[in-house]
């Protein structure tokens, strides 16, 4: 929770290329990467990494994300309100 931006976006992208892939959707020959025409673990892996990125790239959607949930309907459900006062469920 207390790592920098630049902190998270170093290890995301380590974390792509160590996959095989590009941080952009086009593919370069030239880095030794290619284009998978079907999902894999390596690309599962990959494009979960630059989706958990993007929850807390910027301070607000980072702010959001830390916040812990609250336990609703005897704990059976676990929800955060949003900034317009939206109930949001944690699955």
């Amino acid at each position: 929770m207390d790592a920098t931006a630049l902190d998270l976006f170093e290890r995301m992208k380590y974390i792509v290329r160590s996959r095989g892939m590009n941080l952009s959707p086009f593919s370069r020959i030239d880095n030794g990467t290619e284009v998978y025409k079907k999902w894999d673990m390596n690309s599962n892996e990959a494009f979960a990494a630059r989706d958990a990125y993007h929850k807390v790239r910027n301070d607000e959607t980072r702010k959001w994300n830390d916040k812990p949930c609250t336990p609703y309907f005897g704990g059976s459900l676990c929800a955060k309100l949003d900034k317009d006062g939206n109930m949001i469920i944690e699955t």
